[in-house]
């Protein structure tokens, strides 16, 4: 009975020196899970890093944020200042969220995302988002009524992906497209409105430079054209009577690209859509009987389609091609053949076509 005793009081002896240990391997790395960069005046840059940080105080325990931050000319140079400034040794495997102010943006993203992709530890998952203002202002302000700044950031995107109010871009996602010679990247784009965070619009890149943004009142016709969805709500405000505000939900939608060549040779391209929902508030003069059904339906496939339209106009008028209009036609010919197309000018300068077909689901619980 000794003998057992011993040997149980052996074995969580080794236990407690095990987490010990262990605890005190995590006390010694800092797993960066922000991290922002800002252009500063003569091309250098100011990055930011946030690392969660465990503090142990008497018979007390609470989790706060370590925010580190150095101007350099490179990233590398950066990560070696920063290095300096911590006792714990920086790692790379858990980062979360990057992100790059519009004016860093604007120059190009390339040479400074290159660097990041090169790294094996950066997980695929890591989300790329372009901040209307300052990266480093966002990441060391604190917002009342909200987690901890990491944290509020990762929710905040995690939710609004989740619902496909907006698309999501990860890091790997975006050099893929702008390795492909046939769509343009995008990225999602955050500022600090007061004592809050808010998604502010989608950022509409030619090559890896910013050109321009979607407002927020575009994501919607905007994402209907660059994926399927399964879910999210979006509301109309128009001045027609039988229309004046109305909010659908359960919103399911698909896509569809056709290419063809018109009298003349030149490349016409057709985006349909189909989009399904059901009622969740409306204001207007109809009674939302069966019978108004096909006139309701009728009125929002025209408008989806004018606001889609008028979207792709922007992309064009920009050169942005950021529904990979150019994946389609460079299926229709050869490989020489597009190498020798002067894209951009074409894509600008193309017919393209949106036919929005929208069908009510149902009209609520009270008209069921």
């Amino acid at each position: 009975m000794l003998r057992k005793t011993g040997l149980l009081s052996a074995v969580c002896l080794l236990l407690l020196t095990s987490c010990s240990q262990d605890q005190h391997i995590l006390e010694r790395i800092g797993y960066i899970r922000t991290a922002g960069y800002d252009l500063q005046e003569g091309g250098k840059l100011k990055i930011t890093l946030s690392v969660p940080l465990i503090i142990n105080e008497a018979s007390q325990t609470f989790q706060t944020d370590e925010i580190l931050t150095t101007v350099a000319t490179s990233s590398k140079e950066a990560r070696i200042k920063l290095s300096r400034k911590t006792s714990r040794n920086l790692v790379s495997g858990q980062l979360r969220t990057i992100l790059f102010n519009t004016d860093l943006a604007k120059q190009g993203l390339h040479k400074h995302m290159d660097t990041l992709l090169r790294d094996p530890s950066i997980s695929k998952l890591t989300e790329l988002v372009i901040v209307d203002g300052s990266a480093h202002e966002i990441m060391t302000s604190k917002y009342s009524g909200h987690p901890r700044t990491a944290q509020y950031i990762d929710r905040l995107l995690k939710k609004e992906f989740n619902m496909e109010t907006t698309p999501r871009i990860l890091l790997h996602e975006f050099f893929r497209d702008y390795y492909d010679d046939g769509k343009d990247p995008i990225a999602t784009m955050l500022r600090k409105s007061g004592n809050d965070l808010e998604l502010n619009g989608i950022a509409l890149f030619r090559n890896d430079k910013y050109i321009t943004k979607l407002p927020p009142e575009d994501i919607f016709y905007f994402s209907i054209m660059y994926q399927n969805q399964g879910r999210g709500e979006f509301t109309v405000v128009t001045e027609r009577p039988e229309m004046k505000s109305i909010t659908f939900t359960a919103i399911n939608s698909r896509k569809k690209i056709k290419i063809k060549k018109n009298q003349n040779g030149k490349y016409v391209a057709n985006i349909g859509l189909k989009i399904e929902g059901g009622v969740l508030e409306y204001i207007g003069n109809l009674d939302l009987s069966t019978s108004d059904k096909n006139k309701l339906e009728g009125i929002m496939s025209e408008y989806i389609s004018q606001q889609a339209k008028r979207i792709v106009g922007k992309l064009q008028h920009n050169r942005t091609d950021s529904l990979g209009i150019g994946q389609h036609v460079r299926n229709k010919m050869s490989y020489k053949a597009w190498k020798d197309t002067d894209w951009e000018d074409i894509y600008a300068n193309m017919d393209i076509q949106v036919h929005a077909k929208f069908m009510i689901k149902n009209f609520g619980n009270f008209y069921d």
